[in-house]
């Protein structure tokens, strides 16, 4: 640059000049200091560019360092993120496991039945009969909330029979049925009490091997639900049918309500337990046989008019009263109780108790139990479509001796045996043709298997 500025101010020389004057000579030294003074403020900021330029390349590296650190972390975090989400789908699946329980069980039953019925007037009786069966119940029970179950369950049935779950093996391998059996909430709205609704267990307390209500049965409606200390208590309010029709017909709904009460004494190490139960049916006296109420039969209780049009005599107000006591001898528990029922609509018939003994129980494995109990059931006592459906038929009129053995060879499996020996038509001719009491056993040798 400075060579470059030399020619240039010689080139503005007169030509043909023989020598510089003074004067031309300081001002081509005024412009070379100028133009060294241009080149060191160019030199500066050139230096100025490089160190800025080193500052930036340093900076990029370590962007590029950040970069990279950050990508790093990054697929470390995907990582973690992906881990952390299975752990929260195990946890959440263990949540959902911890929060419902299933049960249920299966059950294969050979069975022998001999009853002396008549089957028509020239004296022809029904012959003997066996039979194996198969029973498959499957519940499941969900916490929905601090203070509400809901349960659900499934069981075989023939024809939707609410006093049987068993199927009989038959129909050349046919297909079983399967139907609701359970589908109900249960709200505990206090310590001491619960409300159920839908189709639900049994919410009152029955005797150790009671009869009088069969357990297969599943009752519909709402039931309140009272435990407090040795107290205990229900009051339930039960669907029988829903009925609708013309204004000129019976269309009232016959529903079926209850209040039971009681207390479960110490006694020692024993507990006596003291419970009083009342129901009442309403809407029932009269209904027709083809009403859906019915089922199609009354099971012995007393009925008016005739075929078709033939209905319940009496209505159903029926006080129960149970006594039991449990204890142990040795190790092996004991149970002995006792139960009336009176029907307080008729004058007659009205009445039925029964007794019995349990003692041990199978349900451990190498556990044993064995039991009897005698029962008497007067025509009109109780509402028979709820009653026990193997004692004596399932009908009412009866009395007899049920007895029984159990042996649980391993927890959760139990090996049963049942056996029935009871009178039917015991007071009241079951029709034109079995005008007397008539001799009723049933054998049932059952193979259980719980889950």
């Amino acid at each position: 640059m400075i060579a470059a500025a030399v020619a240039a101010a010689l080139s503005q020389m007169p030509a043909g000049a023989e020598a510089a004057s003074p004067n031309d000579l300081a001002e081509i030294r005024e412009q070379l200091q100028g133009l060294m003074n241009r080149v060191d403020r160019l030199e500066q900021e050139n230096e100025a560019l490089k160190t800025e330029n080193a500052e930036l390349k340093t900076q990029g590296e370590e962007l590029k360092a950040q970069g990279d650190y950050l990508k790093s972390e990054t697929r470390g975090l995907r990582k973690e993120n992906a881990v952390q989400s299975a752990d929260a789908d195990k946890v959440k699946g263990a949540d959902w496991a911890g929060r419902v329980t299933l049960s249920g069980d299966i059950l294969y039953r050979y069975e022998y039945i001999a009853d002396d019925t008549r089957l028509n007037a020239d004296g022809v009786r029904a012959a003997d009969r066996t039979r194996d069966r198969v029973r498959a119940r499957f519940n499941a029970v969900a916490k929905a909330t601090d203070n509400i179950n809901v349960g659900i369950g499934f069981a075989t049935t023939e024809g939707g029979d609410p006093r049987s779950s068993n199927q009989s093996l038959t129909g050349v391998f046919n297909r079983k049925s399967l139907d609701l059996d359970l589908a109900y909430f249960d709200w505990k709205f206090a310590s001491w009490g619960n409300l159920v609704g839908g189709k639900m267990r049994h919410p009152f307390v029955k005797g150790g091997q009671n009869l009088f209500w069969d357990n297969d049965i599943n009752p519909e409606g709402v039931a309140f639900v009272f435990n407090r200390g040795m107290w205990f208590g229900s009051a339930y309010n039960f669907w029988l049918s829903e009925v609708s029709g013309a204004e000129n017909t019976q269309t009232s709904d016959p529903m079926m309500h209850g209040l039971q009460i009681g207390a479960r004494v110490p006694v020692g190490s024993s507990t006596l337990t003291l419970a009083a139960h009342y129901y009442d049916l309403s809407a029932s006296q009269g209904r027709l046989a083809g009403a859906p109420f019915f089922n199609g039969a009354a099971n012995g209780n007393t009925t008016i008019g005739t075929a078709p049009n033939i209905g319940l005599a009496f209505d159903y107000e029926v006080i129960d009263a149970l006594v039991q006591y449990e204890t142990t001898v040795g190790s092996r528990p004991l149970q002995v109780w006792g139960e009336y029922a009176n029907n307080q609509d008729p004058d007659d018939l009205n009445s039925a108790w029964s007794a019995g003994v349990l003692f041990g129980r199978a349900s451990n494995a190498g556990t044993w139990e064995v039991g009897a109990l005698y029962q008497v059931m007067e025509k009109d006592a109780v509402f028979a479509q709820l009653i026990d459906s193997d004692f004596a038929g399932g009908l009412s009129d009866n009395e007899g001796w049920v007895l029984r053995f159990g042996y649980a060879p391993v927890r959760n499996w139990a090996l049963n045996a049942t056996y029935f020996l009871n009178k039917r038509n015991v007071d009241v001719a079951a029709n034109a043709f079995n005008t007397t009491e008539v001799d009723y056993a049933r054998l049932q040798v059952d193979f259980n298997v719980r889950f």
